[in-house]
């Protein structure tokens, strides 16, 4: 996940990440063609989300479980020195040095988030909570549209990165 990992990520746990980011951009997508009237994909919808469910699960455990997995783990939920690093980047957004420490820390906060929009979608698929307390789904939209304003903008700090590093490697 992180792009200042010293060890790069195994094929397997690269699995893992392509099925979470898959599964998380299926439910995102999924969700808005139901907001849009579409419910005849709420049974994809759950289906992915218990997928999204089980890949989640695997990359906590990657992360809690690995030596790389900490190391990424480090850089997703920053100490002070890795604040100042992702201020610097907004900085360098405006002055055309980007450097991946913002986008890492939304790397973090969209797997946050995500495994407490999959938490929540499990409880209202699979229990009756959700006729006695009905702002768990309101929980569940707000963050689904959450996790689409991030995804939005890890794309485009990854394209910005990209760039950048494009241009960096031209004046060489």
């Amino acid at each position: 996940m992180s792009a200042t990992m010293k060890e790069r990520r195994s094929a397997w746990s690269l699995a893992i990440l392509l099925g979470v980011v898959i599964t998380i951009t299926l439910q995102i997508f999924s969700g808005i063609a139901m907001a849009l009237g579409w419910m005849s994909l709420f049974p994809f919808h759950v289906e992915d989300g218990m997928a999204a469910a089980l890949f989640i699960l695997l990359e906590w455990l990657w992360l809690a479980g690995t030596r790389p997995g900490r190391r990424t783990l480090q850089d997703l939920f920053p100490t002070d020195q890795r604040w100042r690093a992702a201020g610097r980047q907004c900085r360098g957004i405006f002055l055309g040095r980007p450097t991946p420490a913002l986008n890492t820390i939304v790397e973090g906060a969209f797997l946050l988030i995500a495994t407490l929009a999959v938490l929540l979608g499990l409880l209202l698929a699979f229990t009756a909570l959700p006729a006695r307390f009905p702002l768990l789904l309101a929980g569940h939209r707000a963050l689904a549209g959450l996790l689409a304003l991030l995804w939005i903008i890890h794309l485009l700090l990854a394209l910005y990165a990209a760039v950048g590093r494009r241009a960096e490697a031209r004046k060489c």
